[in-house]
């Protein structure tokens, strides 16, 4: 009999750019725009293509740390490995390891949770039967094998992609004259662009998920590396089209005012069915629970691959070539924190947990540069500049939900 132990059965080096950069979209585009765009009106009026802008120069900074980094150590664990091999403590790499694995568990969950509404005003579904029928969807699709999840979550991110062209297109359409979208006054517009950074910044957290598919991709410290910068500039476009059209059509504060500002654009300006927008709502929302479900249970295969926690989880199976008691924990995991339903503080800590890795990954950069024997100025530079960055939007998280608490 074949053992299916990852010392036999192997994850399959099977993903190409397109794949990848399809993936890496599915990550970035996910649910977030679908509701931040209101958030990020209210906070920076017309100045919020700039918020989008300045916040993707800010991922930019750490989406090169990822990049090098992937190029360096391609293999799963992703973060946890490059924090390990940086700081030269594999009790630290194990921890952020965790700490990665509890973001995707948690941020899956609330999507899962998330979806509910959505169903619940079509069809009268009990609230328990959407969160098992959507688990248990996402779960066989992430156990079929990588290459059928990545193409079904790139199938998907095209929907999402095609949904926002569309509610640009239909504002495009309109012909509306142009607002006052070029900052005028330093003093004035640079304060409402930096605090629309802070929260767009979020709508471009993605991309560090690649790096767990490091052992399924082909050519891969190309591949991986430029499928990162492209997720990044896809999606950075995407983003300035969709806000700066949406701006001009309704102003800021129609967006700020709404929960579902695409729909509600759509439905402002146009004959068409809302009901189609908020369709490829759900889709996003399923592709982001799908994903970070992929992503978890790379974290830990990677880490069990290693030794540091129980080789149980690093087993393959020979059909699937995925590690499916992996895949089966974190689903069972996701599925607990979502039938719970207290999971909204918990879903708001995801960032800052994420943030906290940005750091130790961006400091890893400059560390295991010194190690290296001809290091590299520029990449040192711009390993602290990330780290800065991280650290003080970690610092206004944190003063977010300190705000939340009292």
């Amino acid at each position: 009999m074949t053992n299916v132990s990852s010392e036999k059965a192997k994850l399959s080096r099977v993903l190409n750019l397109p794949q990848v950069v399809l993936y890496g979209l599915g990550t970035t585009i996910g649910a977030g725009i679908y509701a931040l765009l209101g958030e990020i009106a209210g906070v920076s009026g017309y100045m919020a293509p700039w918020a989008f802008l300045t916040a993707a120069a800010l991922a930019l900074m750490t989406a090169l740390s990822f990049a090098r980094l992937v190029a360096r150590y391609p293999r799963a664990a992703g973060a946890a490995l490059y924090i390990e091999s940086g700081f030269g403590s594999s009790r630290l790499g194990l921890a952020s390891g965790i700490l990665v694995i509890f973001a995707g568990l948690v941020s899956s969950a609330a999507l899962v949770n998330g979806i509910v509404g959505y169903i619940q005003a079509v069809v009268a579904v009990d609230r328990h039967v959407i969160i098992l029928g959507t688990t248990l969807i996402i779960g066989a699709i992430a156990c079929w094998g990588i290459n059928f999840s990545a193409w079904v979550a790139g199938l998907i991110t095209l929907l999402e992609g095609g949904g926002l062209v569309w509610a640009a297109n239909t504002v495009i359409a309109e012909e509306i004259p142009l607002a006052p979208l070029w900052p005028t006054g330093f003093a004035l517009t640079a304060p409402m662009i930096l605090s629309g950074a802070v929260l767009a910044f979020y709508a471009f957290i993605g991309f560090e998920d690649m790096v767990e598919i490091a052992e399924e991709v082909q050519d891969v410290r190309t591949v991986l590396p430029l499928g990162i910068l492209l997720t990044l500039a896809l999606s950075t476009l995407l983003y300035l089209v969709l806000v700066s059209t949406a701006i001009i059509a309704v102003g800021p504060e129609y967006l700020a005012q709404s929960n579902a500002p695409l729909a509600d654009l759509i439905e402002r300006l146009s004959s068409a069915d809302p009901l189609i927008m908020s369709a490829i709502g759900i889709f996003a929302i399923l592709n982001g629970a799908l994903i970070q479900l992929v992503m978890a249970s790379r974290v830990l295969y990677g880490l069990a691959n290693r030794g540091q926690i129980p080789h149980l989880l690093a087993q393959v199976n020979k059909f699937t070539q995925t590690p499916v008691i992996s895949t089966l924990l974190c689903l069972s995991l996701i599925m607990i924190l979502a039938l719970t339903g207290r999971i909204d503080q918990l879903a708001r800590s995801t960032s800052l947990i994420i943030l906290v890795v940005f750091t130790l990954v961006n400091t890893a950069l400059v560390l295991d540069e010194k190690k290296r024997p001809a290091p590299s100025r520029r990449a040192q530079i711009q390993g602290c500049l990330a780290a800065l960055i991280c650290t003080g939007l970690a610092a206004a998280a944190v003063i977010d939900l300190l705000a939340e608490a009292s």
